[in-house]
Formats: structure tokens, sequence, C-alpha cells
């Protein structure tokens, strides 16, 4: 291994053990798994899909939209995707750091 290898095996480690690299994979894994999450996420791109199929049915679409809405908004506000986009931006923050440093 040459040393370069090795100083990005090292930096590879320190990352894992971050708090914020840590708390980003155990939400990932979270929400990859939520059954709940997956079948909301479907159900929010099949009204999407409705509304734009009905978008010359003024009655279809208002009421494919407040579904859509309502989904929406509860998979928006789910506290396991909020937390987990936290973690992502704190992690992307360090990487942008750390690719400004190597620039």
């Amino acid at each position: 291994m040459t040393n370069l290898d090795e100083l990005i095996s090292s930096i590879n480690d320190e990352l894992k053990q971050e708090e914020c690299v840590k708390q980003y994979f155990y939400y990932k894994n979270l929400v990859e798994n939520d059954d709940t999450l997956k079948q909301l996420d479907k159900d929010v791109r099949f009204h999407q899909k409705e509304m734009c199929k009905n978008k010359n049915n003024p009655e279809v679409y208002a009421k494919e939209k407040a579904l859509y809405e309502e989904l929406k908004n509860k998979f928006d506000n789910n506290p396991v995707l909020i937390n987990y986009q936290i973690a992502k931006d704190e992690v992307y923050s360090i990487l942008v750091d750390i690719k400004n440093v190597l620039s």
C-alpha cells in the first residue's frame, strides 16, 4: 500500500468515527428499510402522476392534488427523514471542506 493509500484509508477511518457520519448511516439504514416510508413515497408519486394525467379534469385533479399534498406533507415531516436529511447535509459539508482543503 502506498503512502497516499494509507492516508486515504486513515481519513476514511476518521470520517467513520465522526458522530454525524455515524448518524447519517444510522438514518440511511432506517430510511432504506422502512416499508411504511417506501409505501408513502410510492403513494406520493402515484398521486403526482394522477394529477398530471387529469390536468384537464378539474374535479379529479383537485381530488388528486389534495391527496398528494396530504401525503407529501406527511412524508416531508417524517422525523426519521428530517434527521436523515440533517445528517446528510452535515456529512456533505464535511466532504466539501475536505475537497476545499485538497484543492
